[in-house]
Parts: C-alpha cells; sequence; structure tokens
C-alpha cells in the first residue's frame, strides 16, 4: 500500500512545528528568568548598599551626639539615629541570607533604635542624658563603628572577587534558614562573632539573654532521627494545620544540635514556619514563622491565657508570664518557671501569638532546655522585711519576691526581687536572699511596643 506524499510530510512538519513553539517557549521562559534574576539582582544590591549607608549615618550620628553639649540638639541626633537604625534593620530584613547569619545584626539595629526612641523621650521632656546613658550610647557607638567597619570590608571583598548578588542568587541554597557557604552569609556570621555587646538594658525581659552564660550544656534524652524529628515538628505546630512538610539540614546554634524541619501550613501555604528540634531528647527548641496580621481582636489578657494553655498543653507546666511586648499585631510573651512561689528566672521560654487569630507562630525554648533542673534553694537567711530595709530609700518599692537569677560565672543565685521606681525610671533590684549583698540592678526600658506584665 503506497502512502500518499501529503502524509509522509505531516508528521515531520509536525514535529517542527512543535519543536519551534517549544524552544520559542523555553527561550521565553529563560528571558523571563533572566530578567527576573536582574531584578531581583537589584533589589538586594540596593538594600546591601542602604544598609552600608544607613549603618554609616548610625556611626556619624553617634559620633556627633559623643561630642554635642545641647539638649535641643541631642534631640534631634537620637530622632535621626533612631530613623537610621529602622532604616537599616528593614535594610537587612530584604537580604537573601539566613536568619541564624543575621540575628545578632538585627537585634543590635533594633535596640539601638529602641533606646534612642526612649532617650527622645526623656530628651523632650527636658531631662538630660546622664552620665549613664551616655556611657550606654558609648558602647552602642562602638558597634556601629564595627559594624559600619564589617560592612566596608563586605563590601570590597564581593566586589574584587566579583562575589555580587547575582553570583549569590545562582549560587543560592533553596533553604532559606540554613546557613550555606556563600561569601556574605559567611561575612554576616563573622560579624555574629565579633562582639556586637549590648549594654545591661532590659527591652526583652529581664535575664533573656541567660543561655549565653549557661554553658553547652548537652540535652539528655536519646538521639532521634530526622525522620522523628519531622513528626515532632508537626505534632507541635499542629497536624490539622499542616499541608506540607520538608527536611532541612541539621545545624548548631552553638548550645543544642538540632534537626531543622519546614512546615507549610494551610493558612499560610506560601511561607513555611522553621521548626528546630533537638537531636537529643527530641524537644522543639525554636519555631519561627511569618504571620500577617489583621485587626487586634485579642487582649493582652486572652493572649497571655492562650500561650500559657499551648505551653501546658506542650508538657511546659508551672510558667508565668514575666515580660510581654506588642508589635504590628502580635504578641512576644516572656514565662519563666515558677517554683513554691519562686521566679527560675533561668528557664525562659518565648511565645510569638497572633493578637488577631490567637495562633501560635513563634517559639523558643533554648533556655529552658538547657537550664531546666530540680532545685532546692533552702531556706533564706534573711527575711523578706529584713531585705527590704536595705534597699535604697530613693527606691520606691512596689512588689516583691523571690527569685533565682543566672550570674555571669554560670551559676545561679536565690535572690530577693524588688520592683520600684525612682526619677520616673522603673527598676527592678536583686539582693542576695542569704547575704544581703546587691545581686544586681536592672533598669527597665519601655519602648512605643514594649510592656510589663508583672
Amino acid at each position: 500500500m503506497t502512502v500518499p506524499i501529503k502524509e509522509k510530510w505531516i508528521l515531520p512538519v509536525g514535529l517542527a512545528v512543535a519543536l519551534t513553539v517549544t524552544g520559542v517557549w523555553g527561550f521565553s521562559q529563560y528571558r523571563m528568568n533572566q530578567q527576573y534574576r536582574i531584578h531581583m539582582e537589584n533589589i538586594y544590591q540596593k538594600s546591601f548598599y542602604e544598609l552600608v549607608g544607613n549603618v554609616g549615618s548610625v556611626e556619624s550620628s553617634l559620633d556627633k551626639l559623643m561630642v554635642s553639649d545641647d539638649g535641643n540638639q541631642h534631640g534631634k541626633l537620637l530622632s535621626e539615629i533612631s530613623r537610621q537604625a529602622d532604616a537599616a534593620q528593614t535594610d537587612l530584613g530584604q537580604l537573601p541570607v539566613s536568619h541564624v547569619a543575621l540575628d545578632k545584626t538585627s537585634k543590635y539595629l533594633n535596640q539601638l533604635s529602641d533606646y534612642s526612641y526612649y532617650l527622645v523621650q526623656k530628651v523632650s521632656d527636658g531631662t538630660p542624658i546622664s552620665a549613664e546613658e551616655m556611657k550606654n550610647l558609648k558602647a552602642l557607638r562602638e558597634n556601629a563603628a564595627r559594624l559600619n567597619q564589617d560592612l566596608s570590608e563586605l563590601n570590597r571583598e564581593a566586589m574584587e572577587k566579583k562575589s555580587g548578588w547575582g553570583q549569590f542568587i545562582r549560587n543560592r541554597n533553596p533553604d532559606f534558614y540554613k546557613v550555606s557557604d556563600d561569601l556574605y552569609t559567611k561575612q554576616f556570621t563573622e560579624i555574629q562573632k565579633t562582639g556586637i555587646n549590648y549594654p545591661r538594658l532590659i527591652y526583652d525581659g529581664p535575664f533573656t539573654e541567660t543561655s549565653e552564660r549557661a554553658g553547652d550544656s548537652a540535652l539528655k534524652g536519646a538521639a532521634i532521627t530526622q525522620e522523628q524529628a519531622k513528626a515532632i515538628a508537626v505534632s507541635f505546630v499542629g497536624k490539622a494545620r499542616v499541608s506540607r512538610v520538608k527536611n532541612t539540614s541539621d545545624s548548631s546554634n552553638g548550645l543544642l544540635d538540632t534537626w531543622g524541619v519546614n512546615i507549610w501550613t494551610r493558612e499560610d501555604p506560601k511561607s513555611p514556619a522553621y521548626v528546630a528540634v533537638s537531636k537529643k531528647g527530641g524537644k522543639v527548641v525554636t519555631m519561627i514563622s511569618s504571620h500577617t496580621s489583621g485587626s487586634a481582636g485579642l487582649s493582652i489578657n486572652e493572649a497571655t491565657k492562650r500561650a500559657k494553655k499551648f505551653l501546658d498543653e506542650n508538657g511546659y507546666h508551672g510558667m508565668v508570664p514575666t515580660y510581654q511586648q506588642d508589635f504590628d499585631g502580635t504578641s512576644t510573651i516572656n514565662f519563666a518557671y515558677a517554683e513554691k512561689g519562686t521566679i527560675v528566672y533561668p528557664d525562659l521560654i518565648k511565645v510569638k501569638i497572633g493578637l488577631d487569630d490567637g495562633k501560635i507562630f513563634g517559639f523558643e525554648a533554648g533556655n529552658y532546655l538547657i537550664a531546666h533542673k530540680a532545685r532546692n534553694p533552702g531556706q533564706p537567711k534573711l527575711t523578706m522585711e529584713e531585705a527590704r530595709k536595705r534597699i535604697h530609700p530613693n527606691l520606691r518599692i512596689t512588689s516583691s519576691r523571690t527569685a533565682i537569677i543566672p550570674t555571669e560565672s554560670k551559676s545561679e543565685r536565690f535572690c530577693y526581687e524588688f520592683k520600684g521606681e525612682y526619677g520616673g525610671n522603673r527598676f527592678i533590684v536583686y539582693l542576695d536572699a542569704n547575704t544581703g549583698e546587691e545581686a544586681d540592678i536592672l533598669q527597665i526600658i519601655d519602648t512605643k511596643n514594649g510592656s510589663l506584665t508583672m
């Protein structure tokens, strides 16, 4: 049977058309990807240059503040510093670098902005900056100079090695929460290590940095596999909420070795929550997730009750709220373990909750997991009244209780905790319950987003 010549050409022509269409489509996708990559490179480059510029401006403004002796000028400079630090933090948040590598830098900028804002309010009321506050500003200025130098060095090194943000995007690890080995991430990680030291101020609740002084205690318990970690993470977030799960890399934050798990929830299918589960004992150390807040429907009291219930449901009993801070429709609540009426500050857990829907989307238990243990402080040698008499009469005491606090020498101290007011400021004084020695004094700094719930 002879096939007509016309039919012989149909298949080759059809294949040729299909290949041509596929080629055109593929080239179009390639061009779109190239354009998108260039677009993102420009955004990252702009954010990085603006970060360098804003940090430089912060250092310059702090330098001017060090030599200014005029109250009005102090107010202007502090307003600029607060604004510049806020802008630098925004720039930092737009860079596609691991959260782990940016944490300490971000915290420094946040503290600088908040402290400057606090001092603006004080100076605007006619109160001059005290010697202690100027000492704090000097320490923050030294950190700004170091950060500015490190960022400038990173920019110079990137230009020399021709390792711009375009190269970063091409080589980028898709796991945003993993610390990779690219130039930018490595340099920001080094910045973390090279001493951004904070003045002793309270923005984040008392003794929130205790894990850094607690030593590298190993969490007790059996070792778990990565698959077991995934199951633990799903259970912690809530199986009904989960739409997709993916294991990420293991990591160590210097305190606890963890397995990482990314979890997409039904209410937010685009942005995953990151859950870190300890390799020993299988305890959730951290949960980080984004939250698009609606109008606040929960009161702070209701949010605290829900956070407390969440802790109880996950086996953390005996926790009491010690501090609370609101920001953009969310509330971060610090809880410390209480034993027979004594607050145990080393055993600290933070819970982040949405004030619109009451869902938990942030959790940090590193301090608790490292420090929690059975304690028996015994009967104090001093009574509460005897300790109270040792407090300076200038402090108007508003409340008192017993507390266990961490020390710089990585031990703990049994104290009486006295909260009070002086000169419009609030303080917490800790007296050793056995010797009567003044163990610590902390000043409470209330910012535009923070309030105590003691």
